[in-house]
């Protein structure tokens, strides 16, 4: 596996990607093989919710208040610690992120890249 494709947007699950608004997209990056080990995490802890799985793409959903804490450090999550597989292609929008209610809910989309 060549790594991951990670979106995080302000917009329904169902609404993707037939209805994806552009603006509606907070956060996208490109990271390696464990670098969903983060969103794994989160579900497993009850703090959000895996919708589908098979990698084209796999979604999920969770509240701002889990997801944007994590996107506000100096790079995206990843769990990697080879350099080349960490997170590149970054883009963040953190003055999006900050109108985020604690409890809205954010989609999850997560692309494998092989």
């Amino acid at each position: 596996m060549a790594g991951w494709s990670i979106t995080i947007i302000r917009q329904a699950p169902e609404d993707y990607p037939l209805k994806l608004d552009r603006d509606a997209v907070l956060a996208n990056w490109k990271v390696g093989a464990i670098g969903t080990n983060w969103i794994e995490e989160l579900v497993e802890r009850g703090k959000a919710r895996c919708l589908k799985m098979g990698g084209y793409p796999n979604l999920y959903t969770a509240p701002a208040g889990s997801v944007v804490p994590l996107l506000l450090g100096e790079e995206p999550p990843s769990g990697e610690d080879v350099l080349m597989r960490r997170p590149r292609e970054v883009t963040i929008r953190r003055d999006m992120l900050a109108l985020c209610p604690y409890d809205e809910m954010l989609t999850i989309v997560v692309w494998d890249q092989s």
